[in-house]
């Protein structure tokens, strides 16, 4: 019988198929002839644990071995092969049946014989090896340990045969023997030893070179060592020159211990060099580029087992010439001219492996030559310029790091405790670093040098801007001479269009505001812009309609110390002015208006085509521009931007703008444009809604114009008060304001202010409930009106006048005026008025029953009055949907609208709206049945009313509560409401 282990697992009689047999065999066959305990098998079979029946396995495999090994043999027979001892097994082998005690026997032999009979027994030995022992056995702990001990033992044994082989000169059998072997096992430094003798025995010098390169690759990539003085020893005596000495060059700077972040750009990068394209990290100075590639490098260098350099391009000296050195080169060897070192630089590299880190390159041209030419070579590039030009190369863009990066990187240099203790302090220092690493580090080392300083001390410090450049510092590692040699290097022209673009506290620029401030062409202008951030010192990013934006980094602003040029900011800003009026005038108009001279045609389509975009885009550097042109004394511009500011954005977001610009106005002792100023303000709360400051611009301008002597602005200022004192329901105020107006604007000749004050009497003529007066005063208006040049008033007019006519039941005359009223707002391009009077004929159209026609209607009004930012008047809008909606039959809808009218008329104060409000919802309540909440409503409507001074719409508010609740006091209340119309308790 015969048992063969070296190799797959054989024997001379038939085996059981199942695995724990085989297994247990294997196992009593590592151990020939002794007795192995159960419980090392129960070990080998089940090294995770063995389950409740492991036992009784083995006796069920041991069973069937002994039917396979002894057939008929009883078990306590003498010719049992497999017994049963104390607790364990045993199995007999005789001598020859295997193979392992012969591999054994004989190399027991070899080592008592000598000569060529040695030879012959090592060969035999390992002849008996058909591959790796108990190769198709599952293998336990204690297999796998038996089967390593055993190929030691082969490669005890093989070395001592390839010795003997080299001493006798057989260097064929040695090559024929090693080949197959360190194919498996390439890092073995022995046997590429032996093979590479052996083939430069058999003349093969290449072979054998090639053999001690796989090796040292092998042990690069496996273990990341160099080869040891044996294999360096083989090299030199095949070669005749060694390996640079300790093997592959490394001249990586030490990787740095709190490198953090920049987890995206470094798995980026570790994909990049598996390709022989350049890797181009590019970015502004003081990002942290060449850490970043340090590390990058420190990560990926297993890949490049021949070494890895680095050049600083801007540092004297030869480059090329140190690198052919750093490989072993002698200074004989290296050509005297650049052609020969760049073509031995590229023929040495072509072979091999190696990555190359080019730090500060300023051109393509200073890179291209440095590049090793192999396919296995990889190579990262430095620089603050994009390199465009370097063709294949793969870009990176090292950007400003985001707050949480550099909250890391700050925590990893002082450490967790101090951060912790002090977090807003920490977001204020951090905000000063500008997102900049070397700046974050350079805070956070000077923190660490000053363990005493508390984070927000220092935060203080760095707010400061002129200390701040110089506080960022700590020994040599500093902020400024970074920025400076960045700032040295560019052209006379870039960097005086960047002293340009530092336009004081302006976050970002458009690109027409950078071309305005360089004072050239659009193409031009292009050109330097795109130079500046393809050099990292101005960032690009495009708008919400795809046109660029500027922004120059904070640190590089104070870098420059230098004030923009005031012609150049003056001009700059008169664009500004320009381009806000202009998108002032589109907001209020459905049509593009004329363009103007101030700018190119260009930018204001592009402000023209979207205002609330240029608004929302610029609204913060508008008003940086006024308390700029304020700083400077610009008057003129300082008003121009203020008033364009306050256009833009209204009384509520733009107040200390606003009262900036009308300050100017106010020190040049200009009554007039004081007091035209405080009614122009006055006119802007109004439209917000906020009626008291309202009040109090047109009570200041009054007295402004009378002090004047100015009738006209008097007379205007008295109409607009009036109109906000019969809004609040100062009915007498506003009565005697419009009369005193009628008789200044008659004096000096102003027929649209007399049309103006007419209308306004009309309304409230109609309010009171004296429709007579009111239809007079309303065809005085219109009569006036048509003798004006300005067609405006009297579609102002007639607008309003269709507002009464419509409430009287004469709809045919209201939808003839408000049709006039229409067209001639939509001639002038007001859309604001537009807006209003589609309101208006909404509300016609639902009184007439045209429910469809009066939703389109007020659907595009309220579009336009959201889109130009009027909430009051949206407010309005959504209280005539409601009642058309309620009228049409539709409830939940109507109660929506009227639900988004009353939160509008509660936050912005308007009594008035709400009184409108309440009626329509207690009349949407009655209809629906439920009368408490109607009676409800209607009362409260009722009361505001009364208190407003409004007789007639309190009286409407009575009938409908009479119609739900017949028991209160609505009839005598409607009675007294009755006989203030009747009688003239109002103001007459």
């Amino acid at each position: 019988m015969e048992f063969k282990v070296l190799g797959p697992f054989t024997a001379s009689v038939p085996l059981p198929s199942a695995a724990q047999p085989r297994r247990v065999l294997a196992m009593l066959l590592t151990r020939p002839n002794e007795f192995v305990h159960r419980d090392v098998l129960v070990d080998e079979l089940w090294p995770e644990g063995p389950p409740s029946s492991a036992a009784a396995v083995v006796q069920v495999a041991v069973s069937k071995l002994r039917k396979a090994l002894s057939s008929g043999v009883p078990v306590d027979d003498v010719r049992q092969r497999l017994r049963s001892g104390p607790g364990g097994y045993r199995l007999t082998v005789a001598d020859g049946e295997l193979d392992v005690l012969d591999f054994f026997s004989r190399t027991a032999a070899a080592a008592a014989a000598t000569g060529d009979e040695r030879r012959a027994l090592l060969g035999q030995a390992l002849g008996l090896w058909r591959g790796r022992a108990f190769a198709d056995v599952p293998a336990g702990p204690l297999l796998e340990a038996h089967r390593l001990w055993l190929e030691d033992r082969r490669c005890s044994v093989l070395g001592k045969l390839v010795e003997l082989e080299l001493a006798a000169g057989d260097h064929k059998a040695v090559a024929d023997r090693l080949g197959p072997e360190l194919a498996a096992r390439q890092a073995d430094e022995r046997l590429a030893g032996w093979l590479a003798e052996a083939l430069h025995g058999l003349g093969r010098r290449d072979a054998a070179l090639a053999v001690l390169d796989r090796c040292r690759r092998s042990l690069w990539e496996q273990t990341g060592v160099s080869p040891g003085e044996g294999l360096l020893a083989v090299h030199r005596r095949i070669a005749g020159t060694g390996w640079s000495a300790g093997g592959a060059p490394c001249r990586l700077p030490p990787s740095i211990p709190d490198f953090t972040g920049r987890a995206a750009e470094l798995a980026e990068l570790g994909r990049a060099v598996r390709s022989p394209a350049p890797v181009v990290l590019h970015g502004a100075a003081g990002t942290g580029k060449s850490t970043l590639a340090t590390e990058a490098a420190w990560l990926a260098r297993k890949r490049f087992p021949d070494g890895q350099l680095i050049a600083d391009l801007r540092e004297p000296g030869d480059v090329l010439a140190g690198f052919l050195r750093a490989f072993g080169l002698a200074e004989t060897e290296l050509p005297g001219d650049r052609a020969g070192l760049v073509s031995l630089w590229r023929s040495h590299t072509a072979d091999r492996r190696v990555l190359v880190i080019l730090e500060n390159a300023r051109s393509e041209a200073e890179v291209r030559p440095l590049l090793p030419s192999g396919p296995g070579c990889a190579t990262i590039v430095t620089t603050r310029r994009r390199l465009a030009g370097l063709v294949g190369a793969r870009p990176v863009e090292v950007g400003e790091l985001s707050y949480a990066e550099s909250r890391v990187l700050l925590g990893a240099i002082i450490g967790e405790g101090r951060p912790s203790a002090e977090p807003d302090a920490v977001r204020r220092l951090l905000a000063c670093c500008d997102g900049l690493a070397l700046a974050v580090r350079a805070a956070g080392m000077k923190l660490s040098q000053r363990p005493r300083l508390s984070i927000a001390e220092f935060a203080t410090r760095l707010e400061n801007e002129r200390l701040r450049l110089d506080e960022l510092a700590a020994g040599d590692l500093a902020v400024r001479p970074v920025l400076a040699e960045a700032l040295a290097e560019l052209s006379p022209r870039q960097r005086n269009s960047l002293r340009l673009l530092g336009f004081p506290g302006a976050t970002d620029i458009a690109d027409w505001f950078a071309t305005a401030l360089l004072g050239c062409s659009s193409r031009e202008a292009v050109d330097v812009l795109d130079e500046l951030v393809d050099d990292h010192l101005l960032y690009a990013k495009p708008d919400r309609s795809g046109f660029p934006r500027y922004r120059l980094p904070g640190l590089v602003r104070l870098a420059l110390r230098e004030q923009p040029d005031p012609d150049a900011l003056r001009r700059a800003l008169t664009v500004m002015a320009g381009l806000a009026e202009h998108a002032s005038t589109a907001l209020g108009t459905e049509h593009p208006p004329a363009r103007r001279a101030d700018a190119t045609a260009a930018v204001l389509d592009r402000v023209a085509a979207d205002p609330i975009g240029w608004r929302d885009a610029e609204t913060a550097n508008l008003a940086l521009a006024v308390r700029t042109a304020g700083r400077r004394g610009w008057t003129d511009l300082t008003a121009r931007l203020a008033d364009a500011h306050s256009d833009l954005v209204g009384p509520r977001h733009g107040g200390p703008v606003a009262l900036l610009g009308f300050d100017v106005v106010r020190k040049s002792l200009d009554l007039p444009a004081e007091a035209g100023r405080l009614l122009k303000l006055g006119h802007s709360h109004a439209n917000a809604g906020d009626l008291a400051r309202a009040r109090t611009c047109f009570a200041l301008a009054e007295a402004r114009f009378r002090t004047a002597g100015d009738q006209r602005g008097t007379g205007a200022a008295l109409v607009a008060r009036a109109d906000v004192d019969a809004d609040s329901g100062r009915t007498r105020s506003a009565v005697d304001a419009l009369r005193e107006a009628l008789d200044l604007l008659r004096d000096c000749g102003d027929l649209a202010g007399q049309a103006m004050a007419s209308s306004q009497f009309g309304s409230l003529w109609d309010d009171l409930g004296d429709f007579r007066r009111a239809k007079e005063c309303f065809e005085a208006s219109l009569l006036l009106s048509l003798h004006c040049e300005d067609g405006r008033q009297h579609d102002r007019s007639a607008k309003r006048y269709a507002d009464v006519l419509r409430r009287n039941g004469r709809l045919d005359e209201a939808g003839d005026l408000l049709i006039s009223a229409l067209t001639g707002s939509r001639s002038a391009r007001e859309r604001h008025w537009e807006a209003h009077v589609l309101r208006s004929l909404g509300d016609l159209h639902a009184k007439d029953g045209d429910a469809g026609e009066s939703e389109r209607c007020l659907s595009r009004s309220l579009e336009l009055f959201e889109k130009d930012g009027q909430r009051l008047a949206a407010g309005y809008t959504h209280r005539s949907f409601g009642e058309s909606l309620r009228l049409g039959g539709e409830p939940d809808r109507a109660a929506d609208h009227l639900r988004l009218a009353m939160g509008t008329f509660r936050a912005l104060g308007d009594r008035r709206g709400g009184g409108y409000t309440l009626l329509s919802l207690g009349r949407l309540r009655a209809a629906e049945g439920n009368a408490a909440e109607a009676a409800e409503g209607l009362r409260k409507a009722a009361g505001l009313f009364r208190e407003l001074g409004f007789p007639v719409w309190e009286l409407r508010a009575l009938q409908d509560l009479s119609g739900v609740d017949s028991g209160g006091r609505q009839r005598e209340r409607a009675r007294e409401a009755l006989t203030k119309i009747r009688f003239g308790t109002s103001p007459g």
